[in-house]
C-alpha cells in the first residue's frame, strides 16, 4: 500500500466508514476517532454558544454528533468549522425557527470579529457628497437575513441571563444585520423595508435609486425622512465605510 493509499485508508476509518489500516491497531484507531469527533464538536459548542444554551446540552450535542457525521472540515482552519450548522438546525427544527436563527447569529457575529478590518467613513468628509449618484461601501463584516423569530431578543436575553421576552403576534422585526464596528460586534433589528434598502445599497445601487425604490413603497414624504434617518443610523454604526 502506498502513503497515498495510506492516507486515504486512515481517514476513511476515522470517519467511521472503513476497516483500520494495515498494521494499525483498533484501539489506536478509535482514540484518533474519538479525538477527532471531540475536537469537532468542541469547536461548535464553542462558536454557537447562546443555541447550545438556549436547546440544552443534550440536545446541542446529539444535533452536533449528527452533523459531524456528514459534514467533513473543508479548510485548513477549524475557525470556518460549523459554517452550514445554523441551517442543518433549521432543516431540523423547521417548526422552531429560533434555534436555526440563533445559531445563524451565533456565527455570523463570531466571523464578524475576526472578519477584515474596516475604517468607518468619517462625518466631516461628507459635506460636498452628491447624495443622488453616491454610492455606499460597506464594512466588509456586515451580513443580514430575514428572521422568523424574535432572535435579537432572545439573544440578549440569554447573554444578560435575563428571561427571553414573549412576542407579541406581528411585532418581530422582520430582519437582523450583524457587523464589527472596531472591536466590537454589533447586530440590529431592521423592518422589511429598510432590509430591501440595505439590500438594493449592497448590490452597487445609488443612494438616490434607493430612495426611489423607497419612495415607491411609502410615498414619497415618509421615504425623505426615512431615508435620512436610515442613512444617519448607517453612517453612526460605523456600517459604512466610503462614500463615492
Amino acid at each position: 500500500m502506498n502513503l497515498r493509499d495510506l492516507q486515504r485508508s486512515f481517514v476513511t476509518n476515522l470517519l467511521g466508514a472503513g476497516a483500520s489500516p494495515p498494521g494499525a491497531s483498533m484501539e489506536g484507531m478509535s482514540v484518533y476517532a474519538h479525538a477527532y469527533h471531540s475536537q469537532l464538536l468542541t469547536c461548535l459548542r464553542d462558536t454557537h454558544a447562546k443555541t447550545r444554551e438556549w436547546i440544552g446540552e443534550e440536545a446541542f450535542d446529539k444535533a452536533g454528533k449528527a452533523y459531524i457525521s456528514v459534514h467533513r472540515p473543508h479548510s485548513w482552519s477549524l475557525d470556518d468549522y460549523g459554517d452550514g450548522f445554523a441551517s442543518y438546525l433549521g432543516e431540523e427544527w423547521p417548526d422552531d425557527p429560533d434555534v436555526g436563527e440563533l445559531a445563524w447569529l451565533d456565527w455570523t457575529l463570531r466571523r464578524a470579529f475576526s472578519g477584515p478590518d474596516a475604517t468607518p467613513v468619517a462625518m466631516a468628509s461628507l459635506t460636498d457628497v452628491h447624495w443622488d449618484d453616491a454610492v455606499l461601501t460597506f464594512a466588509p463584516t456586515l451580513r443580514w437575513r430575514y428572521v422568523r423569530s424574535n432572535v435579537a431578543a432572545l439573544w440578549r436575553a440569554l447573554d444578560e441571563e435575563t428571561s427571553p421576552p414573549m412576542a407579541a403576534p406581528g411585532s418581530v422585526p422582520p430582519a437582523l444585520r450583524v457587523w464589527r464596528h472596531g472591536f466590537s460586534t454589533r447586530f440590529a433589528s431592521m423592518s422589511a423595508i429598510e432590509a430591501a434598502c440595505l439590500d438594493l445599497a449592497t448590490m452597487g445601487a445609488s443612494f438616490g435609486e434607493v430612495c426611489r425604490d423607497l419612495a415607491a413603497r411609502v410615498g414619497e414624504e415618509e421615504a425623505a425622512s426615512g431615508a435620512g434617518s436610515m442613512l444617519g443610523d448607517w453612517l453612526r454604526e460605523g456600517v459604512v465605510t466610503a462614500v463615492r
